[in-house]
């Protein structure tokens, strides 16, 4: 990825701009975005993808909440008719009842947020931790957030039931010789919030499992080379070491434990050059992504060669200085999907066939195809690749090395030691192949942890909120169960029609959840060039999941109503 800084002369704050060339062209990045543009760029930027996924766990937690209480001051709402009927006697206004109850909103909801603030700054740790970064506690910020959220949260969840609490006649009411219930519309709205409460629950459940399935498929998928036991030292590509390559890869062979060190500007995460190729004697021009290679390096990454040979330093038409001493008929390895690019029946058909550069005119012939080679990120489509023999320094070029005999840890002291007295003006860097993998499936698991814990947190605010509507639900239809148990009703029919009374939202959530997780995954995953199939399995595991765990929420207090005796039960309605 090669980077241009560019300025424009009006306000510079506003239009600095970024150059970024790679395969897709040239993009402009406003200088406010660049931080998060490309977490691998190496200037300490974050994902913008993983911030979204904090900020949407963190609002839909806030949702579900929000949800509760609009659920449970509704559901409770009839026991203070009493209170509202006698205020209202006694000379208060509908403003002023509607005051008093957003004022107990905005009081709850400023106690959670006194509350949130510590465990957020208690959980800050671990969430730097995931993320890679060095997040901090700006009270300058946090304190107008706070006050702006106190206020905003406690109107949303606060002004419905004020307005139906302020809404009931004190002379119904004090007339009337039982509470009123809110009626159907209530009713129907409370069995509406939950189904939203669980409907977010099973989305980020359903996400959670499917981006753990494929993190954990690109951990290990088949990149066509090994990622033990190779470290690629990518501080050879430092300008002023061009020169020097060929002695610093020597001395670097030296170290103990490397068994073969060598050079290429072809290496995990790095394939920046590419051409278009023909076929002599016509066809289309297709592109193909080329790099050099010098002895030792097919060996170095563990390449499979399925057809021909690969390169000898005794094969005088193999290995050159550099393009200028190339002749016609050089030699070039290929890959296995640049052959079939290029219409060859088979790898073994391509040995000994010509390709022709198009912008130098020259022609190579192809001595060996080896294995498809996964390069860039699972993100990535797969590139046909082209590689030619190089003796010479060349730009960009990383020492690759193959050790045995120590951990990787143990071998990456040994070179920076070696390096510290080979290029001491340049500071060392160098990475393990498997570590450079890691980066394509990490992100992704974290969005999986991420998801999990907002999927966890939706489950269990709303199983909450169940428990909360089925405890007072129960206690109203206490008369009701009773009268049920005289007429004949035994202890299994009461217990089956309360917990089918319960879960039925959460039925209705599933319905709806699962087209809205299907399409979500099934965009994320077309980003993947290698991805795990959508199969039905993550909806029935998030939807088995989160029934149980409502089942177990009223299982409790609709076994205990089922178990009362007749009686009791009457008496108490």
């Amino acid at each position: 990825m090669r980077r241009y800084p560019y300025r424009h002369p009006g306000n510079w704050k506003e239009s600095l701009i970024r150059f970024t060339y790679g395969d897709g062209g040239l993009t402009l990045v406003p200088l406010r975005a660049v931080h998060f543009h490309n977490a691998s760029i190496g200037e300490g930027g974050a994902s913008r993808r993983l911030i979204d996924i904090l900020g949407l766990v963190g609002l839909a937690a806030l949702a579900t909440a929000i949800v509760n209480y609009v659920n449970l001051a509704t559901a409770r709402s009839g026991l203070r008719a009493r209170e509202v009927a006698m205020r209202k006697v006694l000379g208060a206004t509908r403003p002023a009842l509607i005051a008093r109850f957003m004022g107990d909103a905005i009081m709850l909801v400023g106690v959670s947020v006194l509350v949130g603030l510590a465990l957020t700054e208690l959980s800050l740790r671990w969430v730097n931790m995931l993320g890679g970064w060095t997040v901090g506690f700006d009270w300058r910020f946090v304190l107008p957030v706070s006050v702006l959220i106190v206020l905003v949260v406690g109107i949303v969840a606060g002004i419905y039931p004020a307005l139906v609490l302020s809404s009931f006649r004190p002379a119904a009411v004090l007339a009337a010789s039982r509470m009123p219930a809110g009626g159907r519309i209530e009713s129907m709205l409370r069995s509406v919030l939950v189904v939203l409460q669980f409907g977010f629950a099973i989305v980020l459940a359903v996400c959670t499992i499917v981006m753990t399935d494929q993190a954990a498929f690109v951990r290990v998928l088949d990149r066509g080379i090994s990622k033990e036991g190779v470290i690629v030292v990518d501080a050879l590509a430092d300008a002023s070491l061009t020169a020097r390559q060929e002695e610093i890869v020597r001395r670097l062979g030296e170290v103990p434990g490397v068994r073969i060190a060598t050079r290429s500007d072809m290496y995990p995460h790095h394939t920046d050059d590419s051409d278009d190729y023909r076929r002599p004697g016509g066809g289309s021009l297709l592109p193909v992504w080329w790099g050099c290679a010098t002895p030792g390096y097919f060996e170095a990454i563990g390449a499979r060669l399925v057809a021909g040979r690969l390169f000898d330093v005794h094969q005088g038409s193999d290995y050159h200085a550099g393009r200028e001493q190339e002749g016609a008929g050089s030699s070039i390895v290929i890959s296995r999907l640049t052959a079939e690019r290029f219409g060859f029946a088979s790898p073994e058909a391509a040995v000994g066939q010509e390709l022709r550069e198009d912008w130098g005119g020259r022609t190579y012939r192809i001595i060996g195809v080896i294995d498809d080679i996964r390069f860039g990120g699972a993100h990535e489509p797969m590139r046909p690749l082209l590689y030619y023999g190089r003796s010479g320094s060349f730009g960009e070029a990383a020492a690759i090395i193959r050790y045995e005999g120590a951990s990787q840890a143990e071998e990456m002291a040994r070179l920076r030691s070696a390096w510290a007295s080979i290029a001491p003006d340049v500071p060392f860097s160098a990475q393990g192949v498997n570590d450079i993998f890691a980066d394509d499936f990490r992100s992704d698991q974290n969005y999986g942890v991420l998801f999990g814990i907002g999927s966890a947190v939706a489950i269990g605010i709303a199983c909450l909120g169940l428990f909360g509507l089925s405890s007072f639900n129960v206690s109203r239809r206490r008369h009701e169960i009773g009268v049920r148990k005289v007429l004949g009703a035994d202890r299994r029919q009461v217990l089956t029609l309360l917990v089918g009374q319960f879960l039925r939202p959460v039925f209705i959530a599933n319905v709806i959840a699962w087209p809205v997780a299907w399409v979500f995954m099934s965009r994320w995953l077309s980003g993947f060039d290698q991805r795990v199939a959508l199969t039905p399995w993550p909806f029935v595991i998030a939807a088995g999941g989160a029934g149980l765990i409502a089942l177990l929420t009223v299982l409790g207090q609709s076994a205990r109503a089922a178990a009362n005796p007749p009686a009791a039960s009457l008496r108490a309605g």
